[in-house]
């Protein structure tokens, strides 16, 4: 029998493929969350709800999928050519605490769970999201052409979303130039494994109203969704929670081209729209009184098809050079709106560095931009604009300040504004201890605020990092009424073995709002690099 089996065994490990092989990387983290938020009410004591918070991460990176690149230095050939990899982030996020398992009270007689008056939640209380996570295909076209396939990422500058589609890069071979392409859908609340941080900005995720049609054209009014004339308090399906709008796709088109190849100089011009399809009948045409014709007003056929959610034109640029000892590094950023007709985003400034030495004056504009379907475009919006300077001294010991000028101009005519500074200076003791302190004063438009923190950090063993801040802030709003904020937070880091380490977080605050408050959360890191 044990000579059958020596047999079988030399016959397949020479009958056996040979193995390809790839390089992987692999991060986990496992954070566990402890703490309490106040709820406030008008009558009787405020109750305090808690949050129990677990969470864990997986990034997984694999590159030369199939051994593609192996192969080629192997036979000690050039390694151009098509190379295969992925990368994907995922996250379980799971509270088990009665912040998201405990009930809304909305009137004196009804009562809803939290996460139907509040969907978001949910991405906290049992959540299985994939930000992202994509194949890529590089090394296309000698080198010039890489696509990306799976969840991928979309940026401009201010913000990341994701998109469940392709992106293509191709790099223009006579030419210091490279044209970046991206279509799919946009990832939302409501996408397979998606997350409502990605969802645009201005949208509801409950309590959301529907035209409801009157007797003649024009009489109708809007009303909460309802779809069977009671709204049932169920966990999985609730009109309180019905917001058709955000689970409609949304297709979303990016073009990008950017310099290539260029080694003091970059720029970058792009474009993206997202828009979404209409919706229609909620239900039957005659669940309501009169004959329903959709979720918007549309008696005389006004309702448009699709919808606009988003539609932007940005550009960014940057520079390094050199003036003398002087490092010089400019840069400027703008997005403009189409769907708005305004520029919402804009920074300008310069990086300035000689030696140990960092300056850097900058402007900054921003005017806040919704979602196409939200209400909140029709409001007023105050747009903001602020001028900082900052100064950076990174020898043995750290130092940095800066100073800062905001001015807000509202629709409605007149300026008003707010300034101040902050300052921090961080000292070496020896090789084991370390200690950091900060200030920060501002005053003007919305009331002042002042205060300062201590930290000291301790190595005190090799594989053991112990660190305490205090902080201290004072805030005194417009109306005239001020408080004092007062927290601790000890906080410790245990390298368990190698890539493996422990980090524990203790706080401690207290104010006139939160007379105690208290928040612990534990992180364990681990990375494994596999040996090549």
């Amino acid at each position: 029998m044990l000579r059958r089996v020596c047999v079988t065994a030399i016959v397949l490990a020479i009958a056996a493929p040979d193995a390809h092989a790839y390089e992987f990387w692999l991060r986990a983290n496992t954070i566990g969350q402890a703490y309490q938020l106040r709820q406030y009410r008008l009558v009787g004591p405020d109750l305090f709800l808690g949050r129990r918070r677990y969470t864990q991460t997986l990034a997984l990176r694999i590159t030369d999928i199939g051994g593609l690149s192996a192969s080629r230095r192997t036979a000690r050939l050039p390694d151009r050519g098509l190379t295969i990899s992925w990368q994907s982030y995922l996250r379980v996020d799971h509270d088990f605490g009665n912040f998201t398992s405990g009930r809304i009270k909305l009137s004196e007689s009804v009562r809803r769970d939290a996460i139907d008056v509040i969907p978001e939640l949910a991405d906290a209380s049992a959540s299985l999201d994939l930000p992202y996570g994509y194949v890529s295909l590089d090394g296309l076209l000698e080198d010039a052409l890489s696509v990306q396939l799976g969840r991928v990422l979309i940026d401009d500058g201010w913000g990341s979303s994701g998109v469940d589609g392709a992106t293509v890069r191709y790099g223009i071979p006579v030419a210091p130039l490279a044209i970046r392409a991206t279509a799919g859908l946009r990832v939302r609340e409501a996408s397979p494994l998606g997350l409502s941080s990605f969802e645009l900005d201005g949208t509801s995720g409950a309590g959301c109203h529907e035209y409801v049609e009157g007797p003649m054209p024009g009489t109708g009014s809007w009303k909460l969704i309802d779809r069977d004339r009671m709204i049932a308090n169920r966990k999985l399906s609730s009109d309180f929670e019905l917001c058709p709008q955000r689970e409609m796709r949304q297709p979303t088109v990016a073009v990008a081209v950017s310099t290539d190849r260029t080694r003091r100089f970059g720029a970058e011009l792009g474009y993206r729209r997202t828009w979404s399809d209409t919706v229609g009948l909620i239900d039957g045409a005659d669940r309501l009184a009169f004959p329903d014709l959709g979720l918007y007003p549309d008696e005389s056929g006004q309702a448009p098809a699709s919808g606009v959610n988003e539609e932007r034109l940005y550009a960014r640029v940057h520079g390094t050079l050199k003036a003398g000892v002087v490092g010089v590094m400019p840069y400027g950023n703008v997005r403009y709106s189409l769907l708005h007709a305004a520029i919402d985003r804009a920074d300008a400034g310069v990086r300035l560095t000689r030696g140990d030495h960092v300056l850097e004056p900058s402007v900054d504009y921003f005017l806040p931009t919704f979602d196409g379907d939200s209400i909140f475009n029709v409001f007023s919006i105050e747009p903001t604009t602020d001028a900082r300077l900052g100064y950076q001294y990174n020898g043995s010991v750290r130092m940095r300040a800066s100073a800062w000028l905001r001015r807000y101009a509202p629709d409605t005519g007149g300026t008003s504004v707010s300034g101040g500074g902050e300052a921090g200076v961080e000292h070496p003791f020896g090789a084991k201890v370390r200690a950091r302190l900060d200030a920060l004063y501002d005053d003007g438009y919305g009331g002042r605020r002042a205060g300062g923190t201590g930290e000291v950090g301790v190595r005190a063993r090799r594989d053991l990092w112990l660190r305490g801040r205090g902080v201290v802030l004072a805030v005194r709003r417009e109306d005239r009424s001020r408080f004092v904020t007062v927290s601790g937070v000890a906080s410790g880091t245990m390298q368990i073995g190698d890539g493996i380490a422990l980090h524990v977080v203790a706080e401690l605050h207290h104010d006139d709002i939160y007379r105690l408050a208290t928040r612990v959360f534990g992180v364990l890191d681990f990375t494994f690099i596999p040996e090549l």
